[in-house]
């Protein structure tokens, strides 16, 4: 931002925005949205994309893949995964990493480095691999104190993300879009829950994937906010939630002027709760 008086006593002001901007589609409507974008602004064109936000993007006939090489190189470079066996899950099936007690030592060394590992994960699961999401959600419930086993789990999900490097959010939709009008688009849901899963507190957690044309476009792995009385009532509060991720996908493309096929598909593992 900069300012300046002029000699009549007024205040000239310039803003400078500036950040990434990337566009996708048919290569004429891209070429034309990129001269037209050079005419309003003064940007550069870099060409075609190969990375984003940390991610490097690999794009086939059909389907574009999400990884981070540099992100699980820094695992093996600044964390001690020497030792850590190799698993086929991020972590222990059934499991809830224990709350640390207030009187328990506490090192700010060792806290730190705990910190640094679960940001790159919870920066990995948000772009590449949402499968880690629940055991990284279990991780960051003790970034105020954690303790030996709270670091052996994170070095687990890390040994697992780097044994696995060519795994990725991989969007592949099921159906193509022609652009012609009428074409109606399909969002679709799946939601589970852990009933009573945190020892302390006896909250659920909520699993929810939505999908668009088959193509995963939001995961989320939370607490819920209330206690559960049961798994019925538990299974319900995390289908509620991926409604709600449903809903605001529809009205995003209803925003844009296109179609949804209605009724939209929630799938629940649990009578009671459909």
């Amino acid at each position: 931002m900069y300012f300046k008086w002029t000699a009549a006593g007024f205040l000239i002001v310039w803003l400078s925005w500036i950040d990434d901007c990337a566009c996708f589609g048919q290569h004429n409507d891209v070429e034309k949205s990129r001269r037209e974008m050079n005419e309003l602004f003064e940007c550069d064109d870099i060409g075609d994309i190969d990375e984003y936000v940390g991610c490097k993007i690999d794009s086939e006939d059909g389907f574009v893949r999400f990884t981070q090489p540099v992100m699980l190189q820094s695992f093996e470079d600044e964390f001690d995964l020497s030792k850590v066996r190799e698993t086929q899950t991020p972590a222990e099936p059934g499991t809830t990493l224990p709350k640390v007690d207030d009187d328990a030592p506490f090192v700010e060394k060792e806290q730190t480095y705990f910190r640094s590992g679960v940001g790159k994960l919870l920066h990995m699961m948000r772009w590449s691999r949402p499968e880690v999401y629940n055991a990284v959600r279990d991780l960051s419930r003790h970034m105020k104190k954690s303790a030996e086993p709270h670091v052996k789990a994170m070095h687990r999900v890390m040994k697992y993300c780097v044994s696995t490097p060519n795994r990725g959010w991989r969007l592949k939709p099921k159906r193509t879009w022609d652009g012609r009008k009428g074409f109606k688009f399909r969002i679709s849901g799946k939601s589970d829950s852990d009933y009573a899963t945190c020892p302390d507190t006896r909250k659920s957690v909520s699993g929810l994937s939505v999908f668009l044309e088959g193509a995963p476009i939001t995961v989320k792995s939370v607490m819920q906010k209330i206690i559960a009385l049961s798994v019925t009532e538990a299974e319900t509060i995390a289908g509620v939630a991926c409604v709600q991720e449903m809903i605001y996908a529809m009205k995003i493309l209803l925003s844009l002027g296109l179609e949804v096929e209605l009724p939209m598909i929630l799938e629940i593992d649990n009578k009671g709760a459909v």
